[in-house]
């Protein structure tokens, strides 16, 4: 993973990237924000065609830390990227969704950790799709179809965790979920580079 010149300042900032897919400009720019706020380098893609986005997953060594994909899903069709002109390329979509198969080969992201905020990222093909190469540091998804309100909030919280006190990714995921009491956040899953997955116990003491 390359380093950001960022990185060596005399107070570090943390180089996040955001992929903004159609319709989720607002959230993005919420999350941008929120990070910029905690000392973070916040670079947004704004994802024009889908090879747009299947340049960023597969970008290698010149991954960030973490990886934010903002947009909207479906559990059957996958990401969503609705209607183009005739001549952008469409091939890599079904039904104006891009499926976990096409997104399975692609995927080259060293030591990034890759958070989807949109609706059924967290479906077992998704989640396979990203590890199952162990190009990828770990990734995080719901498996339902959460309000968005709740997913900004659970994302303030991870990041929280992560940037101002310092934890580990498991315990910032497993602390943002008990910190919002909506059945769908408790079903954002961690799914590791290795093929494994942690399920996150609601009794788990937090404190």
């Amino acid at each position: 993973m390359a380093h950001s010149i960022d990185e060596q300042f005399y107070a570090p900032r943390l180089p996040i990237s955001i992929v903004a897919l159609p319709n989720s400009d607002l959230e993005a720019q919420a999350v941008r924000a929120v990070l910029e706020w905690l000392n973070c380098v916040v670079t947004i893609h704004w994802v024009g065609t889908p090879m747009d986005f299947l340049k960023v997953l597969g970008q290698g060594e010149t991954a960030p830390r973490y990886l934010l994909i903002s947009g909207h899903g479906d559990e059957d069709k996958g990401y969503y990227f609705g209607e183009y002109a005739d001549f952008i390329d469409t091939s890599m979509l079904r039904d104006q969704y891009m499926p976990a198969e096409v997104i399975a080969p692609v995927v080259n992201l060293p030591g990034c950790t890759v958070i989807s905020s949109a609706c059924a990222g967290g479906v077992d093909a998704m989640g396979r799709a990203f590890t199952h190469t162990g190009r990828i540091g770990a990734y995080f998804g719901c498996r339902e179809y959460p309000n968005g309100d709740d997913m900004l909030v659970y994302l303030v919280h991870f990041f929280y965790n992560v940037l101002r006190k310092k934890l580990p990714d498991r315990e910032a995921w497993h602390r943002a979920m008990a910190a919002i009491d909506q059945p769908e956040i408790y079903q954002i899953r961690l799914f590791h580079a290795d093929g494994t997955e942690d399920h996150y116990q609601q009794s788990t003491d937090q404190s």
